[in-house]
């Protein structure tokens, strides 16, 4: 696997993410309207970007790990069992830390567990 080009990849997806949550968080500073009505209407928006805020801000989090397991080497090695992840996961999910039999057993432990 071409690790630096997935580390450019995943370094233009972090920028890209960086910027997204800039936007929301002006947004979310923003100031609301006189109208009692308008505000209410804001308020669900905000509400809808606070949610979408934590979702950027746990995938800046799993590229900047995903980063820091490149540069220390160990990209393609699973943090359960140690192998070596498959290269087709990992183009369709660049940040997951798993391979694909630790991540069934763990869907399969979470599942049985609800």
């Amino acid at each position: 696997m071409d690790t630096k080009a997935v580390e450019k990849q995943l370094r233009d997806k972090l920028a890209e993410e960086v910027n997204r949550l800039e936007s929301i968080e002006q947004r979310l500073r923003g100031t609301h309207s006189a109208s009692f009505g308008e505000q209410a209407i804001e308020r669900e928006g905000d509400e809808v970007d606070e949610r979408l805020e934590e979702t950027i801000i746990h995938e800046i989090e799993m590229i900047k790990a995903a980063l820091d397991r490149i540069e220390a080497g160990n990209y393609e090695t699973c943090s359960a069992c140690g192998k070596q992840i498959n290269e087709a996961r990992l183009e369709a999910l660049p940040y997951t830390t798993l391979c694909i039999t630790c991540a069934r057993e763990r869907s399969g432990k979470i599942l049985r567990a609800s």
